[in-house]
């Protein structure tokens, strides 16, 4: 910690909302080549070292010892498992923004990150003779999503549509469309995520210093017509001059988007449609800013044929696969251990020390 450069300005939140320029002090070894007309810095360092940073990037140094323990465990696995290998080409293992996990260096590395990865230090959690692909997102909304409905179409045994609830308690079919609005709409207190469990007047203490300040568990976003169909415009490449409606098709397990039908006139006056799949892909053309969550009830505003606007009340932050970054502070602070949430949040895995 006595050894580092400063790079500045460095994206966080790169084409996210929270898009944000801070400041990161790397240690170890630092490499720095141009590409594309920019400094690309690649930083070199021992994986437990590197452990420490993620931790308190992804949440906050005042998060109890087993949410610590827990965030390190899984970033653990998920970096050696490195299913994605999405930087390949550019010659390093892992980006530090959330397209990967979050490094920001030096910049919240305390004594509670450093004795976290101490104490797990080896340890990963493992299924079907693998290291698990731990994904992870900062809240499911009150039900976990499975993997195939997100990424590719292939399940893994340890991502299963369970409630984000203690043992006992039990969720609707999300996949009905009746069920999953009134679940959207409503808040569930049982849920470790709700804002029953964590005030999210708190949350500022325990979330990560890049997130935004605000609703996680349930929230409310508008977007006018003219943005929404300039968002279109930029996204699909397709001549929307406004858009006449938008329609949930399909829903996965935690109320998420699967099918998204998008109903707008042409510059010719013409009504068409296009149909879009999956969660991200639905974040995506749904607001320039990239939504929260495509676990959302939709509601148009205005009279006559073109909307005015459409409102978007929505249920998590993220994908909300694996583990539940607020859901397992909520389980921390309840006094649930570092095992106990990792078993919670990946079913059937295995919690196991691979090297000393």
């Amino acid at each position: 910690e006595e050894a580092y450069i400063t790079l500045d300005p460095v994206i966080s939140g790169r084409e996210f909302h929270w898009r944000k320029y801070i400041q990161v002090k790397v240690p170890g070894t630092v490499e720095i080549s141009v590409l594309d007309g920019n400094l690309m810095v690649v930083n070199e360092l021992p994986l437990e070292e590197y452990l420490m940073c993620v931790a308190t990037s992804e949440m906050g140094a005042a998060c109890p010892p087993a949410l610590i323990e827990s965030q390190t465990v899984v970033a653990r696995a998920w970096m050696l498992a490195n299913v994605e290998q999405k930087h390949v080409k550019l010659g390093f293992d892992v980006c530090n923004d959330d397209c990967c996990q979050r490094y920001q260096g030096l910049n919240n590395v305390t004594e509670n990150s450093k004795s976290g990865t101490e104490a797990t230090r080896g340890k990963v959690i493992i299924a079907d003779g693998k290291i698990c692909d731990a994904r992870y997102s900062k809240s499911c909304g009150g039900k976990m999503e499975v993997f195939e409905n997100l990424w590719e179409n292939t399940p893994l045994s340890y991502m299963k549509p369970i409630p984000d609830m203690p043992a006992g308690n039990k969720v609707p079919d999300l996949t009905v469309e009746e069920n999953a609005r009134e679940w959207i709409l409503s808040n569930p207190k049982e849920a470790f995520c709700s804002s029953t469990t964590v005030p999210e007047n708190e949350l500022t203490q325990y979330i990560g210093a890049c997130d935004d300040e605000g609703e996680y568990f349930r929230w409310t976003v508008e977007i006018s017509n003219e943005e929404l169909s300039a968002n279109l415009r930029d996204k699909l490449k397709l001549d929307i001059k406004d858009v006449l409606e938008l329609q949930t098709r399909k829903r996965a397990e935690s109320a998420r988007l699967l099918k998204l039908g998008i109903v707008y006139r042409d510059y010719n006056d013409k009504v068409k449609e296009v149909e879009i799949d999956k969660d991200y892909n639905a974040r995506l053309v749904l607001h320039p800013k990239f939504l929260f969550s495509s676990a959302v009830v939709i509601e148009k505003i205005g009279t006559g044929e073109v909307p005015k606007r459409f409102v978007y009340r929505g249920a998590g932050w993220g994908h909300g696969a694996g583990l539940c970054q607020i859901g397992a502070l909520g389980m921390s602070l309840k006094g649930y251990t570092t095992e106990q949430i990792l078993a919670h949040y990946y079913p059937g895995s295995e919690y196991k020390k691979i090297y000393k």
